[in-house]
C-alpha cells in the first residue's frame, strides 16, 4: 500500500471521530432508552454462556475430556468461511439458534423504531437475513455487471461504504468450533471501542492492523491476477509434433520436418544453395532465391544426407556433389526467447576429412544453443583455379567455390535461423583446423561482415592464401592438361571420380605433423582472386583494428583464437619407431632446417629428447608460435593453449592433440579421470560464456594455457627463439 492511501485512511478516521464526538450528546437520550433492552439481553446471554464458560475453565466435561483454557475476546472478528474449518453443526452452535429465538421474540415488548436499533445491536443478528429494498438490488445488479467476467467474488474483496460496514463479530459459542484453524494471531488483538451509532455495539480494529488487512488483499489480488496472466499467456509453447516425434519448421523455401531424438530437435541436410552440378560445377554458390528451385511437399529431413566429395586420411573417397546442405540441432523451435547460434566449420585438410566439430544434442540441451553444421566443397571441387575456368563467366575468376558456399550458408542462417529458435543476431562461427582457415579467410569477405557476431578459431593456418590468380592458375596447369580439356564444359562433364584421380599428390602434402625442411613445398588452397579474396587475413584483421583505434569503425568483431600444446601429434606418427629413443630425437631434429640454422642444442634448453618433447616442437613450429606472433603481437587479442588434459602411465602430463579443445568443447573428449572432467568443465565454461555473453570469463585475455584451470602465461621462450631465427612463422603449416 502507498504512502498516500495510508494518509487517506488516517484522514477518514480523524473525520469519523470528530463527527462522532458532535453527535454523542445528540444519542445520549436514545442509548439511555436502549440500556433496559441491552440489560435484559444481558441476562439471557450468560445464561447461554454459562456451560461454555465453564469448559473453558479447565473443567472436565461429560465425556471425561479436558477443555484447555482458550483466551478469546467478546468481541473477535470472525474469519471468512473459507479460512475455518467446517465442521457438523454443535451443541453450541443450537444455544446461538436460541438465542437468536430469543432476540426474535423479544421484540413484542419495544416499540417499532426501537426494534429495530435493538436488532442491528444483537451480535447474532449477522445469521439473520434482512431484506433489501429496490434500490438495494439496483445497485446489486450493477455491481455484477461491473464485474470482470460477470464472477461475484468472496465478501471481503468488495469495498464497503461507510454507511454500510459493520464490524462482524462472533461470540465465544460461535467461535469454539472453528478454533482448530489459525486465524492469523488475531485473537490476541486488542480492539478500539467505537461510540455506538444507531444501536451499533460494534467495534473496529486499530488503524495499523486495518492497514495490515488491506495490504493482505492487496497482496491476494495481485497474486489473483499474475494467476490469471499466466494461465492466459502461458509458458512458451513448443510446435505441435506428428506422432509425438515430428517437428515442422518454415523456411523461405518451404515447410521442413526435423526429428524429436535425444531430447533435441534434429533437421538433417537442409538445402541452403542450388546444387553445384552439371553447368554448375566450379561456379560460386547460387542461393534458392527462385520458387522452381524450392519444394512442394513438406522437405523430409529426418536422416543425415551425404557429404561433400573429399579424400579420408585413409586415401579413400566418400561424398556427392549435390552436398550443398545444413544440418541444424535445435532445443527449441519457437519464435520467443531466441537462442544463440553455433555455426560448427570443421576440416581435417581442405582436401578433406572428416572433423570433430559435430553437433552435440547433450550441450544443444544443457547449454541451450543450436548448432547448424554445413556442407562445403572441398578439394578440386571447392578451390581449383584454372585459365579456363576463369574465361567462362565474368568477372573473369575462378577458384575459392568453398568461401561462396559458406557465405551462402551464413546468409541462409541470417534469414531462416528464427525460424528454428536462433536468433540471426547472435551467431558465434567455431572453424576447427582446415575450417578455422576457412572461416579466417571469411572474415575478409566484405558481404559477410553482418552474418555472424564473433568467431573462435581452433588451430588454424597463418599463412594463406599465398598466391594471386594469375600464378595459382600457372601452377594448376599440370592438372589441365592431365584432364585433356580445352574449355570448362569439358571440364564439367568429366566424372566426379576421373577429376579426384586427376589431383596431383602434392597438393595434398600436409606438413601438420612435421619439422620443416629447406626444401619442402608449401601450396596453398586458398587463391587471391580478387573477387571472393582480396587481401589476406590478417592484413585485414590490423587494418581494422587500426580503424578502431581510429575511430573510424565503432564494430570489431571479437576473435579467440585456440590450439593444443601437441597439435602435431598423430597415431601415424607414434607408430613409426616402437620406441623413441633420445637419439632418434635428436637425429629428426638435426635433419631439419633447426638443425641447418645450427639451432639444436638451443632448441633442447626448452624440449625434452621424448617423443613428447618432439611433438611439442613440432606443433610450437607449425601452429603455436605462429599463432602467438599473430595473436598476441599483432592483433592483441586472446590465444588460449591446451595443455595435457590427462597423466601418462608415469605420472607424465599426457598429450592434448590437434582435436583435444574442440572435443572437449562438443563433449566429446575422453573424459573418464577427474583431472580430464575438470579440464571440459574449464574450457565449456569458457566457450559456452563467450557464445552467449560475447565475453570471456577467468583472468585478463591474452597468452592463457588450459590445464586444471585458466592459467596466464607472461610469455613462451621457445617461441621467442623460434620468431627470432625466422622458423616462425615462416614454416607454418598450410592448409
Amino acid at each position: 500500500m502507498s504512502t498516500t492511501e495510508i494518509n487517506k485512511i488516517e484522514f477518514e478516521d480523524e473525520k469519523t471521530l470528530d463527527k462522532k464526538e458532535i453527535e454523542a450528546e445528540e444519542k445520549e437520550v436514545m442509548l439511555k432508552a436502549e440500556k433496559e433492552a441491552i440489560d435484559d439481553f444481558a441476562e439471557l446471554r450468560a445464561e447461554a454462556e454459562g456451560p461454555v464458560k465453564a469448559a473453558l475453565s479447565g473443567d472436565v466435561t461429560e465425556q471425561g475430556r479436558e477443555v484447555k483454557p482458550k483466551y478469546i475476546p467478546i468481541g473477535a472478528i470472525k474469519m471468512p468461511g473459507f479460512f475455518t474449518k467446517s465442521s457438523e453443526k454443535s451443541k453450541d452452535e443450537e444455544e446461538i439458534q436460541k438465542e437468536t429465538d430469543i432476540c426474535k421474540t423479544d421484540e413484542t415488548s419495544k416499540p417499532k423504531g426501537h426494534h429495530l436499533k435493538f436488532l442491528h445491536s444483537c451480535p447474532l443478528t449477522k445469521f439473520m437475513h434482512h431484506p433489501k429494498n429496490e434500490n438495494d438490488e439496483h445497485k446489486e445488479q450493477q455491481k455484477t455487471k461491473r464485474s470482470i467476467f460477470n464472477i461475484r467474488y468472496p465478501n471481503f474483496f468488495k469495498k464497503r461504504s461507510p454507511s454500510t460496514a459493520e464490524a462482524t463479530l462472533a461470540s465465544m459459542e460461535t467461535l469454539d468450533d472453528k478454533m482448530d484453524t489459525s486465524n492469523d494471531g488475531l485473537e490476541n488483538v486488542k480492539l478500539e471501542p467505537m461510540d455506538p451509532e444507531d444501536g451499533k455495539v460494534a467495534t473496529k480494529l486499530p488503524l495499523k492492523e486495518r492497514i495490515r488487512q488491506k495490504k493482505f488483499i492487496i497482496v491476494a489480488m495481485s497474486v489473483i491476477i499474475g494467476s490469471l496472466i499466466g494461465a492466459c499467456v502461458g509458458p512458451p509453447v513448443e510446435r505441435p509434433l506428428r506422432l509425438g516425434r515430428y517437428i515442422t519448421a518454415s523456411t523461405g523455401c518451404g515447410p521442413v520436418e526435423g526429428i524429436l531424438d535425444e531430447g533435441v530437435y534434429k533437421f538433417y541436410s537442409i538445402p541452403y544453395a542450388v546444387p553445384p552440378i552439371k553447368e554448375k560445377r566450379f561456379t560460386y554458390a547460387q542461393p534458392l532465391n527462385n520458387l522452381s528451385l524450392c519444394w512442394n511437399e513438406t522437405y523430409q529431413c529426418h536422416v543425415p544426407g551425404p557429404l561433400c566429395v573429399q579424400f579420408l586420411e585413409n586415401g579413400t573417397i566418400t561424398g556427392e556433389e549435390d552436398c550443398l546442405t545444413l544440418d541444424i540441432m535445435t532445443p527449441h523451435v519457437r519464435y520467443d526467447s531466441p537462442l544463440p547460434v553455433v555455426v560448427l566449420i570443421g576440416a581435417n585438410t581442405l582436401a578433406g576429412g572428416i572433423s570433430p566439430a559435430q553437433p552435440s544434442a547433450l550441450y544443444a540441451r544443457t547449454e541451450e544453443v543450436i548448432f547448424v553444421r554445413p556442407n562445403f566443397r572441398l578439394g578440386s571441387f571447392g578451390f581449383l583455379s584454372l585459365n579456363i575456368l576463369s574465361k567462362s563467366k565474368y568477372p573473369h575468376t575462378s577458384g575459392n567455390y568453398a568461401l561462396s558456399d559458406l557465405l551462402a550458408a551464413l546468409r541462409w542462417i541470417h534469414l531462416n535461423i528464427n525460424h528454428f529458435g536462433g536468433d540471426p543476431e547472435m551467431v558465434t562461427l567455431l572453424g576447427h583446423r582446415a575450417g578455422a582457415t576457412l572461416t579466417a579467410a571469411l572474415t575478409t569477405v566484405s558481404g559477410a561482415h553482418k552474418l555472424y557476431t564473433r568467431v573462435w578459431l581452433s588451430s588454424p593456418s597463418v599463412i594463406f592464401p599465398g598466391e594471386v590468380l594469375e600464378q595459382s592458375q600457372k601452377n594448376n596447369e599440370q592438372f589441365r592438361q592431365m584432364s585433356k580439356c580445352n574449355d570448362a564444359d569439358c571440364l564439367r562433364r568429366v566424372s566426379k571420380e576421373e577429376l579426384l584421380a586427376l589431383t596431383p599428390d602434392t597438393w595434398f602434402g600436409n606438413n601438420f605433423e612435421t619439422l620443416p625442411r629447406t626444401d619442402e613445398i608449401q601450396r596453398s588452397w586458398l587463391v587471391l582472386d580478387g573477387e571472393m579474396l582480396r587481401i589476406h587475413a590478417y592484413e585485414s584483421w590490423l587494418d581494422q583494428k587500426t580503424a578502431k583505434q581510429s575511430g573510424k569503425v565503432k564494430v570489431f568483431k571479437p576473435m579467440v583464437f585456440t590450439t593444443t600444446l601437441h597439435s602435431g601429434h598423430s597415431v601415424t606418427l607414434k607408430n613409426k619407431h616402437v620406441k623413441w629413443t633420445p637419439e632418434i630425437v635428436e637425429k629428426i631434429v638435426n635433419d631439419s632446417v633447426i638443425g641447418e640454422k645450427n639451432l639444436t642444442a638451443a632448441v633442447f634448453t626448452h624440449f625434452n629428447k621424448t617423443y613428447e618433447g618432439l611433438v611439442e616442437l613440432i606443433s610450437s613450429v607449425r601452429t603455436l608460435c605462429p599463432l602467438v606472433s599473430l595473436a598476441r603481437l599483432r592483433l592483441s587479442v586472446p590465444l588460449y593453449v591446451v595443455r595435457g588434459a590427462r597423466r601418462g602411465a608415469e605420472g607424465s602430463p599426457g598429450l592434448a592433440d590437434v582435436n583435444a579443445d574442440v572435443k572437449a568443447i562438443l563433449g566429446t573428449f575422453d573424459s573418464e579421470m577427474p583431472e580430464q572432467r575438470r579440464f571440459m568443465a574449464v574450457i565449456q565454461h569458457l566457450f559456452y560464456h563467450y557464445v552467449g555473453h560475447g565475453k570471456l570469463s577467468g583472468p585478463e585475455p591474452g597468452l592463457v594455457a588450459i590445464g586444471q584451470d585458466l592459467l596466464p602465461q607472461p610469455s613462451l621462450p621457445a617461441c621467442d627463439l623460434l620468431i627470432r631465427e625466422d622458423i616462425v612463422p615462416r614454416y607454418a603449416h598450410v592448409d
